[in-house]
Formats: C-alpha cells, sequence, structure tokens
C-alpha cells in the first residue's frame, strides 16, 4: 500500500494470541468493520508470526455462533473438536518452556499482571456499580456481577484471556522481539504519505501507542487513533509503555472503545491517565457481543466503531 494523495489510509494493529494470514487477517476486519473488502485502503501490521511458531489456523473469528467456543480453547481448532493429544502436548510444552525462560523481572510482571486480572474477575459487583452507588447504597444497588455468567465459566474464559495476553505481553515488553514488531508498524507507517487512521485491539493498542509516541512521527497526521479493548489501563502496562504518558504527538484525536465486561479493561477509561494540550481522548462505552467480550470482532462490528472510523476515512 503506497498512498501520495490526501486520502486517509487505514492501518490495523492486531491484539495478542496467533492469528491467521496477514491479509486473512485484513479481510476479516474489514467485512467486520467496512462490511467489504476494502483492498489497498487498508492494511494488517501482522506481528503474530515474530511471537508464534506455527501460524493460526482458524479463519473464523470467535463471534460467530459456531466457531465461537473453538476460537476461545484453542487457536489449533478448525471444527470445535479437541486438539489431538500430540499437539495439545506441544502447545503446554511450548508454555511451559517460554515461562521457564524469563528473567525474574518478566516472571514477576507475568503474574502481577495476571493477579490483577484475576481479581478483577473474581470481584463479586462491578466498581462502577460501587461508585455510582455510593458507600451507603442498599445491597441491591451494588449487586451487579463483574461478568453476567457463572462463576466457572467466568473463571474460564479469563484463564482463556490470559493464556493469549500474557506470553505475547512479556515477549513484546521483554524480548528482543519488541523491536522487531514495533519495526512492522513503522514500515507500515512509512509506506504511506498521506493521513492514516490507525486501529488497534488488545496488544496492538499498547504496540501503536509506544510507536506513534516516537518523535520520528511527530509530523505524521494521523487523525484519529483508536483503541480497542485496550490493557492501557492497567499500572503494569503503564509502567513499561513509553514516557511520559501523553496523547502521541501526531494524533489529533484518540477514540478508545471498551465493554465493561471486558477483562482485559482494567480501567475503561484512558482519558485520565494520558493527556496533551488541545488534543482529546474519548473514552466510548460499547457493547462486545462476542462470547468473552474481548474479541476484535466484537468491538468492529458496533455502530460506535463503525461511525466514528467511517467519518474519518
Amino acid at each position: 500500500m503506497r498512498n501520495t494523495t490526501d486520502t486517509v489510509s487505514v492501518l490495523y494493529v492486531h491484539g495478542a494470541g496467533n492469528k491467521p494470514a496477514a491479509e486473512d487477517l485484513k479481510r476479516a476486519w474489514d467485512e467486520d468493520l467496512f462490511g467489504k473488502d476494502m483492498a489497498g485502503r487498508t492494511r494488517m501490521v501482522h506481528y503474530a508470526d515474530l511471537l508464534h511458531r506455527r501460524p493460526g489456523t482458524i479463519t473464523a473469528d470467535a463471534c460467530g455462533a459456531d466457531g465461537a467456543l473453538a476460537a476461545l480453547v484453542s487457536d489449533a481448532l478448525t471444527d470445535g473438536t479437541a486438539p489431538d493429544p500430540e499437539t495439545a502436548a506441544a502447545e503446554a510444552a511450548e508454555a511451559a518452556e517460554d515461562f521457564g525462560a524469563m528473567t525474574a523481572e518478566q516472571q514477576a510482571f507475568a503474574l502481577s499482571l495476571t493477579l490483577s486480572m484475576a481479581v478483577r474477575a473474581a470481584a463479586p459487583v462491578a466498581p462502577t456499580a460501587l461508585a455510582v452507588a455510593g458507600p451507603g447504597a442498599g445491597a441491591a444497588a451494588v449487586s451487579t456481577e463483574l461478568l453476567p455468567l457463572p462463576g466457572p465459566l467466568r473463571r474460564f474464559l479469563l484463564r482463556q484471556l490470559l493464556e493469549r495476553l500474557i506470553p505475547d505481553a512479556n515477549r513484546y515488553f521483554f524480548t528482543r522481539a519488541k523491536e522487531q514488531i514495533r519495526e512492522r508498524l513503522r514500515t507500515a507507517l512509512d509506506s504511506v504519505d498521506g493521513p492514516v487512521v490507525v486501529i488497534s485491539h488488545s496488544l496492538g493498542t499498547v504496540v501503536a501507542y509506544d510507536v506513534l509516541s516516537e518523535p520520528r512521527f511527530a509530523g505524521r497526521p494521523v487523525p484519529l487513533f483508536v483503541t480497542l479493548g485496550s490493557p492501557l489501563g492497567y499500572t503494569e502496562i503503564q509502567d513499561v509503555v513509553v514516557k511520559p504518558l501523553r496523547i502521541p504527538a501526531p494524533v489529533r484525536l484518540w477514540m478508545n472503545f471498551a465493554d465493561r465486561f471486558d477483562l482485559v479493561t482494567l480501567d475503561t477509561t484512558l482519558a485520565d491517565d494520558f493527556r496533551a494540550p488541545a488534543r482529546m481522548i474519548a473514552d466510548v462505552p460499547v457493547d462486545n457481543r462476542s462470547p468473552n467480550n474481548h474479541a476484535s470482532c466484537g468491538y468492529l462490528r458496533t455502530g460506535r466503531v463503525r461511525s466514528a472510523v467511517r467519518a474519518a476515512v
């Protein structure tokens, strides 16, 4: 993709977890967001191959009724059945090997972030309900569960999210993969001469924030930066991203979309953490209807995300 006009191009930055090939993933995001293949107007900044030894094989996302549970259980699933024992054993051994190879700092980061997410998942009431109702409210006013699901299922979904987010976050922050991943986005930004809208999900929001904060892109016109299901509200994440915490220089408007039941978005608002004069972050609540309230497809299909992006491009 090479844009030499004022036409606004779109760069997608995917999140944690294994993914299918770049073009397949790009077309899926195009369909979810625009309802059609956008051809050269959009491009997927793909980095899953830097973090996973085998490419993802599920082309259906976690929003379809048929593929939802399969997508949650394992990237190796293609038909909703359990993976063969040899594959499962290989994946388990790979995970154990990766964790064992971490430094003490890396392991502490993983455990701290895991604990933060686990505490939030186990909370008997939603933090927002307590804040709104106040300390004197009756029990009925603050009885909303963080996830409207039975406890065992909430724990299952949390485990799946952790298995996807934590290993990739560790590799991004503490291994040489960080520069390789950032370089993918730098290269994509350099290939576009005109304005570009950056749409990122999950761990991809961290990657996009870090790269857009680099001085070399201060003059790059980015009329809209979209973050979907971002973990940037976690203290653990804020400790290891580019400082100071502020809106990246090229970004005119940052729109942060979060579902309050998405476990990856501990703090659904970022405007109180990332600041810059004369520019703003719009924190927008949405209803992500994917089974775990976090999948990119669930965010991209919401009316508020679609309207914001289409207005910008």
